[in-house]
């Protein structure tokens, strides 16, 4: 065992030397395999959350070129027997007496916009519900229809964004949230919950994507 002294035949400055430079390797080595193994490390069960700051400046709204589902309701008649269609489209139009409509609860249902080319997202808002009263007999559809409680967005780099939606049947405005910054070609639209009501059918009557002004 090393104790320090020159016994060895080697002059002890380069021994001790020697030793330094071990120690400096080593903690070097484990440096290495600690930062490869720490919090850079993304679980692939894991939904990223963006957690940077929402943008807190003007907007001005982006119009998507295109918009697909995976669920859409059957065509029906409205109370004067015209026909009626869901689409997905229909939830771009700026029209809030059209809807994308789906049957059931709409939960783990989505609607994809494509805003044709990459933007710079700042705010997301959508009408949860069917925002109609027919005008034949004055049946109020928004509150016949279950409404949106909850919905996740998702940009282009996987990052998504919660929002909480308030289902009074009163409020059938549009419901925004600012999030931060991202530049996104696509938005999913993902149901996460929504309301009881007569009709078992869910909606949403319209969708406004908007960019930092």
């Amino acid at each position: 065992m090393f104790d320090g002294s020159a016994a060895s035949g080697r002059p002890a400055g380069a021994v001790v030397a020697a030793v330094l430079s071990s120690c400096a390797l080593a903690g070097f080595l484990v440096g290495a395999l600690v930062g490869a193994s720490g919090d850079g490390a993304q679980d692939p069960g894991q939904i990223p959350v963006a957690d940077d700051a929402p943008w807190d400046g003007d907007v001005t709204p982006v119009a998507a070129s295109a918009a697909e589902a995976s669920c859409e309701a059957d065509a029906s008649r409205d109370a004067a027997g015209r026909p009626v269609t869901y689409e997905p489209a229909l939830s771009v139009d700026a029209d809030p007496e059209t809807a994308w409509r789906c049957p059931g609860d709409g939960v783990g249902e989505t609607l994809v916009l494509d805003l044709g080319g990459s933007v710079r997202v700042a705010e997301v808002a959508l009408v949860p519900g069917y925002a109609k009263t027919d005008a034949a007999d004055g049946t109020d559809r928004y509150a016949e229809n279950r409404r949106i409680t909850a919905v996740r967005w998702r940009f282009d780099d996987g990052t998504t964004v919660e929002q909480e939606l308030d289902p009074e049947p009163a409020l059938r405005d549009l419901q925004a949230i600012r999030v931060p910054p991202r530049a996104t070609q696509r938005i999913v639209l993902e149901i996460v919950s929504s309301s009881d009501a007569d009709r078992d059918t869910v909606a949403v009557s319209d969708v406004r994507i908007s960019s930092p002004a």
